[in-house]
């Protein structure tokens, strides 16, 4: 296949944009993604589509590309069907490698030689640690959803931010029938060590609407949700939602350190400049402490450590999880409100008016490193 074609590197150009927080357009793992997912002939059409915040029609495509409506519907359908662009409802657009594409093509649990391929490509590309060069400024477009923990040893107060809120809060959630970063690693012959592949990530309101129309979730109640939650925490699963109130709608991801691609990133960088400060944060009384390292299989964000014989505690890279107070036998961590805490965005809309001034510098400042 020719990498150097100029309908993949056209492609690879719009990819590369911070609107599509993409990688650099000369990374060869982009560019043989993109020859994976697309023929030429799309290719070339996908390079007229719009972000994927905004559809256009098939009309609208037609004109930006100079072609007849009845030529292109086939090639869009075609990626649709594959998950590789948006098209669904209103129109066509571009999605972003991850998140987008990437959960897109994966969450109907299709393992094809196509799709062992695209998790093997997809992997590899975003284990090249391109994200990080979005985070120069703090997003904070995550928060930690800690477990129902009423109290901690030394009678902490009830965190608002919990995950028996969201479920209090909203009538419809559901459950996705797969989790696409365990899928993709599965793909490659890999599986977790903590949970299965298809312990999926949570919906809730919209959002779960759209997942279970699609048929890619399956509707639960309040107390069958709790069951769930109650599962994965025996697992030692993170929880990560966007960072908007209870009642928003909103995802939550149940993540682990071995497979989970955002926490990978994570891990690798001050955790703050991803997750906002959680309302509780993890403290530890070293003279209770056993160094038994029970807390270091529970903690997935490596806030727990072993020097030694030793434990060791770096509280800035706690997200307030709590799964190390369940963890420790001897009741030596407590959970105590954290400084900098921020409520949650209202919803969606007044998370992306909160992280509009942090993505426009981002974007300024790519803009002037360009020229």
């Amino acid at each position: 296949m020719n990498y150097n074609n100029a309908a993949y590197r056209k492609l690879a150009k719009k990819f590369s944009l911070e609107a599509m927080i993409g990688p650099d357009e000369s990374e060869s793992l982009l560019l043989e993604l993109l020859v994976h997912c697309f023929t030429i002939e799309e290719a070339e059409l996908a390079a007229h589509l719009p972000f994927f915040y905004k559809t256009h029609t098939l009309e609208k495509v037609a004109r930006t590309a100079g072609k007849d409506p009845s030529d292109i519907r086939p090639l869009l359908d075609a990626m649709v069907s594959r998950g590789v662009i948006r098209g669904r409802g209103r129109g066509y657009a571009l999605l972003p490698i991850l998140p987008g594409m990437f959960e897109n093509v994966l969450m109907d649990n299709h393992d094809t030689p196509w799709h062992r391929e695209f998790a093997r490509i997809a992997n590899r590309l975003y284990e090249t640690g391109y994200v990080r060069k979005y985070l120069e400024h703090p997003t904070r477009v995550v928060r930690s959803v800690p477990l129902n923990l009423e109290q901690g040893p030394a009678g902490t107060a009830i965190d608002p931010d919990r995950v028996e809120q969201m479920i209090r809060s909203h009538d419809l959630m559901a459950v996705l029938n797969n989790c696409q970063c365990r899928h993709a690693r599965h793909l490659e012959g890999h599986e977790c060590r903590r949970a299965d592949r298809l312990d999926g990530c949570f919906a809730f309101g919209n959002i779960a609407t759209l997942y279970i129309d699609r048929g890619a979730a399956k509707a639960f109640d309040r107390d069958s949700m709790r069951s769930i939650v109650k599962d994965r925490i025996s697992k030692n699963l993170t929880f990560f939602a966007g960072n908007v109130a209870a009642g928003s709608a909103n995802q939550i991801c149940t993540c682990c350190d071995c497979c989970c691609h955002m926490l990978g990133q994570i891990i690798g960088v001050d955790p703050g400049l991803i997750v906002t400060t959680p309302k509780f944060r993890a403290v530890v009384d070293e003279a209770r402490c056993t160094d038994c390292a029970r807390c270091l299989a529970s903690c997935n964000l490596r806030a727990h450590t072993m020097e030694g014989k030793r434990h060791r505690y770096d509280p800035a890279r706690c997200v307030g999880c709590g799964l190390c107070v369940r963890a420790c036998p001897a009741a030596a961590i407590d959970m105590v409100e954290a400084d900098g805490y921020r409520k949650p965005a209202a919803d969606l809309k007044r998370l992306a008016i909160r992280l509009a001034p942090a993505k426009m510098l981002a974007v300024i400042k790519g803009k002037l490193v360009r020229k």
